[in-house]
């Protein structure tokens, strides 16, 4: 019998079967979508017209975990983010492709596997979607879409999200758990990014519940987040020192006194932001991020990356981690190129980090970058910018804590491509 016990758990999508080769056997599958979008995926199929049909099917997917994403509140999902609720969140805009992949993922509605699949396609659709690209998608690669939006998403039934982060966000909410829960168990040996969401989603409840229901969270929260500090990279310790900051200019005594004990157990207070400057620098890091990510990113690239740079070149510590992980990727590029006219201003964001912030950045945010990961995993053509990144910053000569990080950059300065993208994939691997 098997005891094991899980926190939550990722969907791992449908059986289709594994010799499914034409567009009406595909669509077929698609429970979600209704008689008239299946028509139209088959007619422009049919028709030869396959980015259409791709683009229409990838639509409808996004869409459908858009909704899916932001049934639990556009305040929790901001603070997924570690977005300030500035930004515009009474619309499903403010979510970016790939911040609706990643979301999907923490929260178990996609595996590791949908994740890199649909991350590709973004990509896909948007080269083959831009007008400047002359080449037509072929009927492959369409297919390639469709099959990936069915079998993860489109081929689900409603019932099959009622999964269980439910549960898991409930009970933080409607019991105090003791140290020897399994679940308590289950989160101290999960895989990274559930113990980053769990903090996260015990900040959010704090905020939100009331009564009987926030001083269970309080409780909850005194207990679990100690727990898993150690284990926490700096990157995802700062939201709690955020929210206490913003719960004294808030007046809020009971949230006050719970994040307190939580900041006084673990000797966190060196997390608390001493101005919201940081907000600024952060925000607009996301920015440049999505749009990295977004149409056009070669074009409007240049204009984020300049408003970036034009903040200051003293960059507080707490944005320090989103910052460099924007320039980087953007420097990094995607599978078809860089944008050109965006490479000065990152330039001199990078030039003006001092040997003491890059190993900050090493140690404390690297090693859970799923941006940076990904690329260097599944992304052949950054290798030789990483390469020339490393070798330019002088990486191999920081005090490297993480041993298959230093192994990495080892490799990175030797210009081993292979051995570098085996370290990325077990890295990127113990986040997942």
């Amino acid at each position: 019998m098997n005891n094991t016990v899980t926190v939550w758990s990722s969907k791992n999508g449908a059986n289709l079967p594994a010799n499914i080769a034409d567009i009406n056997g595909l669509t077929s599958y698609a429970n979600l979508l209704s008689n008239k979008e299946i028509n139209k995926i088959v007619g422009a199929f049919s028709s030869g017209l396959y980015d259409m049909a791709a683009e229409y099917t990838w639509a409808r997917t996004i869409n459908i975990l858009r909704e899916k994403v932001l049934s639990f509140g556009s305040e929790f999902v901001l603070e997924m983010l570690g977005r300030s609720e500035t930004l515009n969140s009474d619309s499903s805009d403010f979510l970016s492709e790939v911040e609706i992949i990643d979301l999907a993922a923490d929260l178990g509605l996609l595996n590791k596997t949908a994740k890199m699949f649909f991350l590709h396609t973004s990509e896909m659709i948007k080269h083959f979607t831009s007008r400047k690209v002359e080449e037509e998608m072929d009927a492959l690669d369409a297919q390639g879409c469709i099959k990936n939006c069915v079998k993860y998403v489109l081929a689900m039934n409603e019932e099959d999200y009622e999964f269980s982060f439910t549960n898991f966000r409930d009970k933080l909410k409607s019991k105090v758990l003791k140290e020897n829960d399994d679940m308590i168990r289950s989160l101290l040996i999960s895989p990274y990014f559930y113990k980053r969401t769990s903090v996260r989603t015990l900040i959010n409840l704090s905020k939100k519940c009331e009564s009987a229901e926030q001083e269970n969270v309080f409780a909850n929260m005194v207990l679990i987040v100690p727990s898993i500090w150690d284990d926490l990279l700096a990157d995802d310790r700062r939201p709690v020192g955020f929210a206490y900051a913003e719960a004294v200019n808030d007046g809020d005594k009971p949230l006050v006194g719970a994040l307190k004990s939580v900041l006084l157990k673990v000797k966190g207070f060196d997390y608390v932001p001493e101005s919201l400057r940081s907000n600024s620098f952060i925000d607009v890091a996301i920015s440049l991020l999505n749009v990295h990510y977004e149409y056009d990113n070669f074009h409007n690239e240049p204009k984020a990356a300049k408003l970036l740079l034009s903040l200051g070149t003293s960059i507080p510590a707490p944005a320090l981690g989103a910052c460099i992980t924007a320039s980087l990727v953007c420097k990094l590029g995607n599978s078809y190129n860089v944008s050109r006219a965006a490479q000065p201003y990152l330039d001199e964001i990078l030039e003006n980090l001092t040997p003491d912030r890059w190993q900050y950045y090493i140690n404390e945010v690297f090693p859970g970058d799923e941006h940076i990961l990904y690329k260097l995993c599944y992304t052949d053509r950054v290798f030789d910018e990483w390469f020339n990144l490393t070798t330019l910053y002088n990486l191999e000569n920081l005090n490297i804590k993480n041993v298959l990080v230093d192994r990495l950059i080892k490799a990175s300065i030797n210009r081993n491509k292979i051995r570098v993208k085996e370290i990325a994939t077990e890295l990127y691997n113990k986040i997942r």
